[in-house]
């Protein structure tokens, strides 16, 4: 048995400091050029999902033993979406591998328990099952996604609860952002907002099939072998049930261990591996990964 070890040796983590140099800088190179380089809103979109993947890392304890210090290099939402903190406390719920995939307890799920279900119109119901689609999730599934956070911000500020002013910090630094995307790099804020909303399809892609519901925990995360740009996008996050396994290893590390003991890895998530992320495009595009409908299996350590 391999043992779940934090394996983050902050003397090495120079890659990670690699990333976060990359992406700032490349937001910055590209907006400031923005009219000049040709497929640019193409490169700001890659930047931006890029950036969640960055922000991924740090939430994780990267790449300094100071996670104050992981967290302000964080915070900034380039993308406008999701407040830092809130995606750090939702993600972390979801790293309970004993409730993956299970609605109303893994934040990440995207299922519906068999009694929210039975309530549900015949309209949300097709939402659900569309959401289940690569074409659901990629091109409507950021909208939907934006509509629950603007709909918990509103709950929040009118309750006066603990996040009032995550949420209201949140909203101050997108309009800092978007107010420098407009008036210092002279980008139309129309465009940087579609750039932000297909960063989120891409993001999406890489968890459109990350769980699976099964009853064993340890075989509800996926492998994907994936090519070396979206290896790059994602941090290595493909090998999603090695990270799993192993929350605390660095994002360069992740594909070596996978592939020093892939029998073990393979063995221990129930041989739940994909071969990449074309063959989900191709596959479900309109076709339904799954059910939407949780069918309620008893968590199991």
């Amino acid at each position: 048995m391999i043992e779940k070890r934090r394996t983050i040796n902050h003397l090495h983590e120079w890659p990670t400091w690699v990333v976060i140099a990359a992406v700032y800088s490349l937001w910055c190179i590209v907006l400031l050029n923005f009219h000049s380089i040709p497929w640019s809103p193409l490169w700001l979109t890659l930047i931006l999902g890029f950036h969640g993947s960055v922000q991924h890392e740090l939430l994780h304890g990267h790449p300094t033993s100071k996670q104050s210090l992981n967290d302000l290099i964080a915070y900034p939402p380039l993308s406008l979406w999701y407040p830092y903190p809130i995606y750090k406390k939702t993600h972390l719920k979801h790293h309970e591998n004993a409730d993956l995939t299970i609605p109303g307890v893994d934040p990440e799920s995207y299922f519906i328990n068999q009694e929210v279900w039975a309530g549900m119109s015949r309209t949300a119901k097709l939402v659900a099952t569309v959401n289940m689609t690569v074409v659901g999730r990629l091109l409507f599934a950021p909208f939907w996604h934006l509509l629950g956070l603007k709909k918990k911000m509103f709950q929040s500020i009118r309750s006066r609860d603990q996040q009032r002013n995550t949420w209201l910090l949140h909203e101050l630094f997108c309009l800092v952002i978007m107010l420098v995307v407009v008036i210092f790099f002279n980008v139309n804020i129309l465009t940087y907002i579609a750039c932000s909303y297909f960063a989120q399809s891409s993001t999406l892609l890489r968890s459109f099939y990350e769980h699976r519901v099964v009853e064993i925990p340890e075989h509800r995360s996926v492998i994907v072998k994936s090519c070396l740009p979206f290896r790059l996008l994602f941090l290595n996050n493909n090998f999603h049930a090695v990270h799993h396994q192993n929350p605390g290893m660095s994002w360069f590390k992740l594909g070596g261990e996978y592939y020093s003991k892939s029998g073990y890895y393979d063995e221990q998530n129930g041989h739940f591996v994909e071969r990449g992320y074309w063959q989900w495009l191709s596959k479900y595009i309109l076709k339904p990964v799954s059910n939407p409908v949780h069918p309620g299996l008893v968590k199991s350590d």
